[in-house]
């Protein structure tokens, strides 16, 4: 795939305000699916489980570096290195280091081809990375022979449907949930136009739905929980009237979406989450199947390959998506006749407007005609004595009265 569709170089797309995690309550949420303590997040948690801290981290995609600065500390890490393919945000991660003067280090390429810069890591960290990147299989091939046989792929990731493609069952439950919340506390609901998200962020949620099963292609999973996220993300992400309250006043009411949410997601943690933690170890006897190894580069070779030469979309819409997508082209066609009414509309306005203009003047001009000349002797006394004004004189007198009949 074209370059222009695997990475993205604008960066105001992301750290944007109006997720769901800005709510403490849904943070607290989050940790205890994860954890089983609403205090303790996973870099707190991985920490306990390791019992110290690591040597050396690498962060994928690592953006302006708040992750690895957290890392360091809460005591995780001893040093981290970060990659990224946005030049700004990277300065943006050198400039924090460099005031405090972290042991951080940090390196622009593309993730999806990048040969990974220095070495000796014990901790490679995906923290909602491994959703922008399109060639999953190469990526974290190079991660599992990069690591030691003891060393740690943590993950913490959006996992579901490929560009938030959402399947029906779990949309109904969304608009079912959202119908019990007070209307004006609502979300305005709509399904994701895949040519809008390509245009708008080309990596976004790429090939979520494939982190997983890749990573155990290459890791033995240590510790997993799916931490949900299938109706509480798209219900209280930018919606804007509840997130403009007071987090006190709507307590009630994202609780409400959370109980919803676990209860979803618990019917099956792996199929019904949007998000997942992960711990994992390198499984280093799957490096040996050359076979095996060919047969997925090679299928992810094609893969990309076609959706290259189909504007980045890899696959047939969903049934919902082709419902939207009808729904969007009869809206835009609205739109276009819309405006093409209030042009023509503005036009006849315009037409009146200069008609009238046009009546008026003339109006005024047969007024101003009819008006009697008043008889001046002052200048007719000096027009005398000016050779050849007499018969001027009589001519202007003569039109004058031709325009009154």
């Amino acid at each position: 795939m074209s370059e222009a569709t695997t990475v993205n170089p604008d960066s105001s797309v992301y750290y944007q305000a109006g997720y769901w995690n800005q709510l403490e309550q849904v943070r607290e949420y989050l940790n205890r699916r994860a954890t089983d303590d609403p205090a303790l997040d996973w870099s707190r948690h991985l920490l306990k489980w390791r019992g110290g801290p690591f040597a050396k981290a690498l962060i994928l995609n690592c953006g302006n570096g708040w992750v690895e600065r957290d890392l360091l500390a809460v005591g995780l890490v001893k040093e981290a290195v970060g990659i990224d393919f946005i030049d700004d945000l990277l300065d943006t991660a050198r400039d924090a280091a460099g005031k405090d003067n972290l042991p951080l280090r940090y390196y622009q390429m593309d993730t999806n081809t990048a040969e990974f810069p220095e070495g000796d890591y014990d901790l490679v960290v995906n923290f909602a990375a491994a959703h922008h990147i399109a060639r999953l299989d190469r990526v974290f091939r190079r991660v599992a022979e990069l690591l030691p046989e003891d060393g740690v792929f943590v993950s913490w990731d959006y996992i579901g449907a490929h560009r938030n493609q959402y399947p029906t069952a779990q949309w109904k439950a969304v608009w079912e949930t959202n119908q019990r919340l007070p209307e004006d506390m609502r979300q305005e609901l709509s399904y994701a136009h895949v040519p809008t998200m390509i245009h708008g962020d080309p990596t976004e949620a790429v090939h979520s739905e494939l982190i997983v099963s890749t990573m155990r292609r290459y890791f033995d999973t240590v510790y997993y929980r799916g931490v949900g996220g299938a109706l509480a993300y798209p219900l209280l992400t930018f919606n804007e009237p509840l997130l403009s309250r007071d987090p006190e006043e709507v307590v009630d009411l994202v609780g409400t979406i959370l109980d919803a949410d676990a209860e979803y997601t618990d019917r099956d943690p792996e199929s019904n989450t949007l998000f997942a933690y992960l711990i994992a170890q390198p499984n280093k006897a799957a490096l040996t199947n050359t076979a095996q190894l060919t047969e997925w580069a090679r299928e992810e070779d094609e893969r990309e390959a076609a959706a290259a030469r189909n504007g980045g979309a890899y696959y047939p819409p969903t049934f919902l998506a082709d419902i939207y997508q009808k729904l969007h082209t009869v809206r835009d066609e609205l739109i276009a006749k819309t405006a093409e009414l209030q042009a023509a509309v503005a036009a006849a306005e315009a037409a009146s407007a200069t008609a009238a203009a046009a009546e008026a003047a003339a109006s005024e001009a047969r007024a101003l005609a009819r008006r009697p000349l008043r008889a001046n002797p002052a200048l007719r006394a000096a027009g005398a004595k000016v050779p050849g004004a007499r018969p001027v004189y009589r001519w202007l007198r003569a039109m004058y009265h031709r325009l009154r009949d």
